[in-house]
């Protein structure tokens, strides 16, 4: 009787694990995520300094213990971004800045760790508002494997870090975000 049971409990989790496995291979992997942010009471020149200001950002963002300058690569500016408990860390290259108005970011894949399925660029582009800002932030990503995919598509939205990076931005501008997401897949 015991045996039956647990052939059977292993029988079950072999089929879970198969249907996860076969889920994974046919579900789309890269999301496109746009925000529309307005800072009601920031000029851009504000919201600029804070997001091309990567040093600064574990004064203010806390998902950053360190932000490291790295060597530039073809004139671009590259910069390493880790936790503060040091189980995570990204590597972003400026692909384009044109002050005040547009900025965007790759993560360079061939710098981090294989076992990091993800991949991303971000576009962020700003205008004026009345005397604040309208920032629009756009991240094109993908993930693979389980662990990712369960992060990204089952606990929490492709959205849910940039809608707390733009609130983050808000706290340190002392000027609450309007954020209206536009499209999260």
């Amino acid at each position: 009787m015991v045996r039956r049971i647990v052939k059977c409990v292993l029988v079950v989790i072999a089929v879970v694990g198969l249907g996860a496995i076969g889920f994974m291979a046919f579900v789309r992997r890269d999301h496109k995520v746009e925000l529309i942010v307005t800072y009601p009471k920031s000029p851009r020149s504000a919201v600029w300094h804070l997001l091309t200001d990567h040093g600064a950002e574990p004064k203010w963002l806390p998902a950053f213990g360190t932000v490291l300058r790295e060597a530039d690569i073809s004139g671009h500016e590259v910069w390493t971004h880790t936790s503060p408990d040091l189980s995570f860390s990204a590597t972003l290259m400026t692909v384009s800045a044109v002050p005040e108005q547009r900025y965007e970011r790759l993560l360079l894949r061939d710098r981090q760790p294989r076992s990091e399925s993800w991949d991303g660029r971000w576009v962020y582009e700003l205008e004026p508002q009345g005397v604040g800002t309208r920032l629009r932030i756009t991240e094109y990503g993908w993930t693979d494997g389980f662990t990712f995919f369960i992060a990204q598509r089952v606990l929490a939205n492709p959205d849910a870090f940039l809608k707390h990076y733009a609130r983050m931005m808000g706290r340190e501008l002392n000027d609450p975000p309007d954020i209206q997401v536009l499209r999260s897949h």
